[in-house]
């Protein structure tokens, strides 16, 4: 009996040490210590404002957004125009990198190493299913890479209209009024996500800014929040637990993929057609800490 006990010892150490190395990578901590971009790796090119911009950890592409003022909102003349659209007033915003397309699943493992999404059917379709306060996770651990250079961050509700509708135009859903070019929707989407960049981008080169999943924003939302901010980089950080949407998903229609719609969903919330994209920002003007999760239970 023991010569059989050592003999399989030493079968399953012979084992051990015959195995693929990437066949141990499911045992990968999760909470291993992250690679900090300063600190034995090569810091990605220097962002130029003007520039597009690549972010080397998780791959993630970023357009130059240059900054100006608008009309943010829809006039009365809208058809399908909701009461918290109004007043139309002018914003005036900074300029920042916005990434092209929303955060895939790929990307988003690549920091998280997880993939939370539903529909789990490749790197290149957007990561969905994921909370508000998830998002803020995700960036925490990307910002981590970044000591003391630079801050990523959701948009805010005027930076993603103000991108929406390529700095401002008069457009009623991005990439222009064809709504089967420009996105997926209800009507060609078939009830679920699809690969992001495979429709029509904006005259800035976005994509999917209307439609596939819909997108988390920095503000929290208040049905007459237009009526309360101010004109330059106006944001509502306040303690709510509900946070504004922007884009509508595969299963919207019509007027819900308009640049100028407001959705809003409760910061816990985690949907299959909502996901996120992210801005990486000039300065810090208003990269300030949001609300604790305490301070939203209170609420």
């Amino acid at each position: 009996m023991i010569g059989r006990k050592r003999l399989g010892l030493g079968l399953a150490l012979l084992a051990i040490m015959m195995t693929p190395l990437t066949a141990w990578a499911f045992l990968v901590n999760e909470w291993d210590p992250l690679q900090v971009i300063g600190v034995g790796k090569k810091a990605p090119e220097q962002a130029i404002p003007g520039k597009p911009w690549h972010e080397p950890v998780s791959g993630m592409d970023f357009l130059w957004m240059p900054g100006g003022c608008f009309k943010m909102g829809s006039p009365p003349s809208i058809e399908g125009r909701e009461d918290d659209e109004t007043p139309l007033h002018q914003v005036c915003v900074t300029g920042y990198w916005i990434g092209v397309h929303e955060v895939t699943q790929g990307q988003w493992r690549r920091i998280m190493r997880n993939n939370p999404a539903r529909f789990k059917k490749g790197d290149a379709y957007p990561v969905e299913r994921v909370a508000w306060e998830d998002t803020e996770t995700f960036l925490g651990k990307l910002n981590l890479r970044y000591p003391g250079q630079f801050a990523f961050r959701l948009p805010t509700e005027a930076e993603w209209e103000f991108a929406c509708r390529d700095r401002g135009e008069r457009v009623r859903y991005a990439g222009g009024s064809d709504l089967d070019r420009g996105s997926w929707h209800r009507g060609n989407s078939g009830d679920t996500t699809q690969r992001t960049q495979s429709r029509r981008p904006t005259r800035m080169g976005l994509f999917d800014m209307s439609g596939n999943v819909w997108e988390w924003t920095h503000d929290a939302y208040q049905m007459q929040s237009y009526r309360r901010l101010g004109r330059d980089n106006p944001t509502l950080n306040i303690s709510s637990p509900y946070r504004v949407i922007r884009g509508g998903g595969f299963g919207s229609q019509g007027n819900t993929l308009r640049c100028a719609n407001r959705g809003f969903e409760l910061f816990s919330t985690k949907r299959s057609d909502l996901g996120l994209r992210l801005v990486r920002a000039y300065n810090r003007a208003y990269s300030s800490e949001p609300p604790s999760r305490e301070e939203f239970l209170k609420y």
